[in-house]
């Protein structure tokens, strides 16, 4: 059996990621351009890395929710069309009895958030 990537793991590396990120815009002085982001940085830093349909679904709640409404709709409509598919795909009751209660827990109240449950 693969070794599944935590939600907590994901989050992580994604907020080191955006993290990075700022600190080089800094660094450089560079302004913002419309249409950048950090959420975006981090996202294509990770949209790769993960084979597991739940680790995908995982880096795209994040996605959303790090946004916290800040980025375009069509942006928005992505992430959340790629995240519905996602669980369409592999059902989320059974992704959530295959987490750690805890684990479960976080993830939930970040789909509630979002209004995805």
């Amino acid at each position: 059996m693969e070794e599944r990537v935590t939600y907590a793991e994901i989050r992580a590396w994604f907020l080191g990621s955006y993290y990075s990120y700022c600190r080089v815009k800094l660094r450089h002085r560079s302004a913002w351009v419309e249409g950048e982001s950090e959420v975006g940085f981090a996202y294509s830093e990770l949209e790769n890395s993960f084979d597991l349909p739940v680790e995908k679904l995982m880096l795209e709640i994040l996605a959303l929710v790090l946004s916290a409404g800040r980025s375009s709709e069509s942006v928005k409509k992505y992430h959340m069309d790629s995240a519905l598919k996602l669980i369409e795909k592999i059902g989320l009751s059974s992704v959530l009895k295959e987490l750690p209660p805890e684990e479960a827990a976080d993830f939930i109240d970040d789909l509630r958030v979002l209004g995805v449950c």
